[in-house]
């Protein structure tokens, strides 16, 4: 099933024995399966749930393979965002930018989110991450990602590249461009792909990759880094944009890697580069599906000259720091906080009103104003006639310890099915008021509030479903 043209592209490309191990490859039973724990709110213990998920992705110390015999994307624990359902290949150019707590970093292409989430993971709550999605409803998708792994600090914007490129002129220390791309990697994962896939496409997706390259570099300081991916095996949209930037902007350099699991080198052979730049495509790295356990992907780590800010002290805040919430807006929040959370600790930053809703931005966030945002910080909660009303992002983002009361379910009960349905609980004392935090087996995963020796469900009724 897989398009004539690209069988005759990688026959001319590989050799006889390769090209025979690739086709062969794409096998009804060759797919992989993994899952990336999400360590802001758990460990490796919430495994222990699927029988199969003990091996490690080689590339990801959270990543775990699974077999179609789990089904992970149907546990509470997926609702309550204790990890993140992942191709094992799509892990490892994040692997490779190795964020860092208290940097500053930019997912330009970020939808659905996967590895944006992996991003956060690794900056521990730490630091500013800006994350951007152009399509608006894919925008939408990772917004929520982003809320059900009780992600703090990230800004989820819906803007062109070019539109970024002029409000974070030299403001990232890293940047990750997993940009669009012809999809070849994914054709056994996604036969939609098969009939989207043409040779003119493969052109304009390389077009349109150079264009996203140079936004990026006007975002990066000196000495930043920028880690660029695809999941397609072209030359085009892979050895070549590379070559075609590095002549573009000569003060960046291919970092060397050190390659795991399978991984191989680039093919500067494929190209046009001189000795000099070959050198420096060699340094790239492609993941082949009949080499690795994993789909196929390409990605390379670009290094520019000179050295980063010591510290954010003189560093410029794009559009300014966001204002402050007034002293009666913060009241109304502040007194929800004495009556539901026991420690608000984990709650440092600014609170501020963006239209009608409460949010928390770490530290030197820059303002969302003259941006197209999804989702500015973390969504504490609405204020409704000098009341509070908490977020299903606070909820996700909280832990047991931090709050005055909790109701918690076991993963198997018919009681966190019925929470996840939208329906009301009973069983409690009738004196019981108040928020409480939803807890299954002790991961917070929503709100209700007790009244009447009831719990009135609060989960949001475009998320409920039947487990």
């Amino acid at each position: 099933m897989l398009p004539e043209l690209f069988k005759e592209r990688m026959r001319n490309s590989l050799s006889n024995e390769e090209y025979d191990e690739f086709i062969d490859s794409f096998g009804d039973d060759a797919r992989y399966h993994a899952l990336r724990i999400n360590t802001l709110k758990a460990d490796k213990s919430v495994t222990e749930k699927f029988p199969s998920c003990s091996e490690q992705v080689p590339w990801e110390e959270n990543g775990y393979y699974y077999e179609n015999s789990d089904t992970p994307g149907k546990h509470p624990y997926h609702e309550a965002g204790l990890y993140y359902i992942q191709e094992p290949s799509a892990m490892a150019p994040v692997h490779f930018l190795d964020p860092q707590p208290g940097e500053k970093i930019l997912d330009l292409c970020a939808a659905p989110g996967g590895k944006s989430t992996q991003i956060a993971v690794a900056m521990k709550g730490e630091g500013i991450l800006v994350t951007n999605e152009i399509n608006r409803d894919r925008a939408k998708i990772l917004s929520l990602n982003i809320e059900r792994l009780g992600i703090k600090n990230a800004l989820v914007t819906n803007e062109t590249p070019q539109h970024l490129s002029e409000v974070f002129h030299g403001y990232f220390d890293k940047i990750l461009v997993d940009a669009p791309c012809s999809g070849e990697g994914m054709f056994r994962k996604n036969e939609v792909a098969f009939g989207e896939w043409s040779p003119e496409n493969v052109k304009l997706c390389a077009e349109r990759q150079a264009e996203i390259l140079d936004c990026a570099e006007k975002m990066l300081l000196p000495g930043g880094t920028l880690c660029y991916s695809t999941c397609t095996f072209s030359v085009d949209e892979n050895e070549n944009s590379i070559l075609e930037f590095l002549k573009k902007h000569p003060d960046f350099h291919v970092e060397q890697l050190q390659l795991v699991g399978g991984m191989e080198a680039g093919r500067p052979s494929w190209t046009d580069a001189g000795e000099t730049l070959s050198k420096e495509i060699s340094k790239t790295v492609r993941l082949w599906p009949h080499k690795v356990k994993g789909e196929g992907h390409f990605l390379c780590v670009l290094k520019r000259e000179g050295k980063l800010p010591s510290s954010d002290h003189n560093r410029y805040v794009p559009g300014g720091r966001v204002k402050e919430a007034s002293n009666s807006e913060k009241k109304v929040f502040e007194e929800f906080a004495k009556e539901t959370l026991k420690d608000s600790d984990s709650l440092k930053g600014t609170i501020f009103m963006f239209g009608d809703q409460m949010y928390l931005a770490p530290e030197n966030m820059p303002s969302p104003n003259g941006l197209k945002v999804m989702r500015p910080g973390l969504h504490l909660g609405t204020i409704k006639k000098d009341r509070f009303e908490p977020s299903h992002a606070l909820a996700l983002a909280l832990k047991k310890e931090e709050v005055q009361a909790a109701v918690d379910f076991e993963g198997d009960s018919s009681e966190i099915d019925a929470f996840l349905n939208g329906q009301t609980l009973r069983g409690l004392d009738k004196k019981e008021k108040g928020w409480r935090l939803i807890l299954v087996d002790g991961y917070s995963i929503g709100w209700a509030k007790a009244a009447g020796g009831m719990l009135k469900n609060h989960y949001p009724k475009g998320l409920r479903i039947n487990l």
